[in-house]
């Protein structure tokens, strides 16, 4: 066993984590400097620093973090972390300990998970909460090891979207060839987490078997876990895909 096994209302919680990134992380960052993108942590997720106090929001297992680093040079700089646990709180209440107040109009994409009553009581299982940031850090790991194999690639930036709640990149897999390489939390496609290439045009060559999805190929979270060495598993899945691309 590699990771954590999923709770079984996996689906549930994944909704819930989703609904957090969005109205709860995505609002606080995009407040602050207009973006919503967020970034993986261990235990979970985060915005990335923002704001003249370098804010950065967390959610780590069962808890909601609020980092600030105010002061000019490292000498006269306050450090603060405030904790409050997420399961029993509402989103209204989150909300209120980072500075705001949620906005049901909040907008990340045409699947922005839907708005939910803000001062009702949130359930959420700190344990997928971790599990999650994992997978979304072995899906960064793997991917940028594999743009490392690429040097002359032009890749875009990896970021954690709170739209479709994946990580994941774009980037040149062949002349004319864009593909999107990332790790999906689950889906209405798949329901556990899984990492995934899709090809930006019809282009699908080579190993009929490799293209398995109705976007290209995922590879699932079972998968990994089964595996003797899943961060290689997951380089050697994402490097098929662009070398399929590239015969082509």
């Amino acid at each position: 066993m590699n990771f954590s096994p999923l709770p079984d209302d996996w689906s549930e919680q994944r909704d819930t984590l989703h609904f957090l990134a969005a109205h709860l992380l995505g609002q606080a960052r995009e407040r602050r400097d207009g973006m919503f993108d967020l970034v993986p942590s261990p235990g979970g997720f985060a915005t990335p620093p923002v704001g003249h106090d370098r804010e950065r929001v967390r959610l780590v297992g069962g808890s909601l973090l609020v980092e600030r680093v105010a002061g000019e040079t490292i000498r006269d700089a306050a450090a603060t972390t405030t904790v409050t646990p997420i399961a029993g709180n509402s989103l209204a209440e989150l909300c209120h300990q980072i500075g705001f107040e949620p906005r049901p109009d909040f907008w990340v994409g045409d699947d922005t998970p839907p708005f939910r009553d803000p001062d009702a009581p949130i359930q959420l299982d700190g344990q997928a909460t971790s599990i999650l940031g994992e997978w979304y850090l072995l899906g960064q790991r793997a991917i940028d090891q594999v743009v490392a194999q690429l040097p002359h690639a032009d890749a875009t930036v990896g970021r954690l979207w709170p739209e479709h709640f994946d990580y994941g990149i774009d980037l040149d897999a062949a002349p004319l060839v864009r593909c999107n390489l990332g790790a999906a939390g689950g889906d209405g496609f798949h329901a556990e987490p899984y990492l995934y290439v899709g090809p930006q045009g019809p282009e699908r060559p080579g190993a009929t078997d490799y293209w398995n999805a109705p976007f290209g190929a995922a590879l699932g979270f079972g998968d990994l876990d089964a595996a003797d060495d899943p961060v290689g598993t997951a380089i050697e899945f994402l490097m098929t895909g662009i070398f399929l691309l590239r015969s082509d």
